[in-house]
């Protein structure tokens, strides 16, 4: 009688190896999907990064908010891993494991594997909406370009005008405006400016052009 028990335990403990062998193999796939994913999120998120601090009028302050959150999320991907292969380590010798704990390590690593294929698709919706927004960042850097440069071209003339006018009445007040818009073109330039839904970047670069030419304007008045 006690022997059939003891075969009995024996087959129960050998099938529940076989059955953790089998999930940790699924989880080992599941592990190097969820890896890959990660790696190209990463990369994506570099390739935004690398567009940012050239002073060129992107709006590197929103984008960095963005990115922190893709930075949260793979964040959150590593510790699941590092849990994973923690436990995988524990797991590469079956021997002298009993049956509770083969049976619980099993429900581990199947619960692995679902978490994988749900976080999968999370990364790689992820690093498709971080390769949009690169080739957003450039194509903006192309649009801002020419304004950018226009405006800055009408504020060192309307500093040379300002300055060439003499102490007319009038001239410290928009000196001052002057000023402030330089301010403004600094920030924009740096990208410090956060981004106003119903605005563009290049909204506010004409804003700053149509500033200086009316400081420019009044320059005008004062000294003819």
């Amino acid at each position: 009688m006690w022997g059939r028990r003891r075969n009995a335990e024996a087959r129960l403990l050998t099938e529940a190896g076989e059955t953790l062998a089998y999930v940790m193999q699924v989880a080992e796939d599941a592990h190097g999907l969820l890896r890959d994913a990660r790696v190209r999120l990463e990369d994506a998120h570099h390739q935004v990064s690398a567009t940012l601090g050239f002073g060129d009028g992107l709006p590197v302050n929103t984008v960095r908010t963005q990115l922190a959150q893709s930075q949260a999320t793979w964040d959150s991907v590593d510790s699941m891993i590092a849990t994973y292969e923690d436990m995988r380590a524990t797991w590469c010798d079956l021997a002298d494991a009993d049956f509770e704990a083969i049976k619980s390590a099993a429900e581990f690593f199947t619960e692995y594997s679902q978490s994988c294929a749900s976080t999968v698709p999370d990364l790689e919706g992820a690093t498709e909406s971080l390769l949009g927004l690169r080739n957003k960042l450039l194509e903006l850097r192309v649009k801002v370009a020419p304004i950018r440069e226009r405006a800055h071209t009408s504020f060192a003339a309307a500093h040379a005008e300002l300055s060439q006018a003499g102490t007319v009445q009038g001239r410290f007040a928009l000196e001052a405006r002057l000023n402030a818009i330089g301010d403004r073109l600094r920030a924009l330039d740096a990208g410090s400016v956060e981004v106003d839904p119903d605005r563009k970047v290049t909204d506010w670069y004409r804003d700053v052009e149509t500033e200086i030419a009316d400081i420019r304007d009044a320059v005008l008045r004062l000294t003819t």
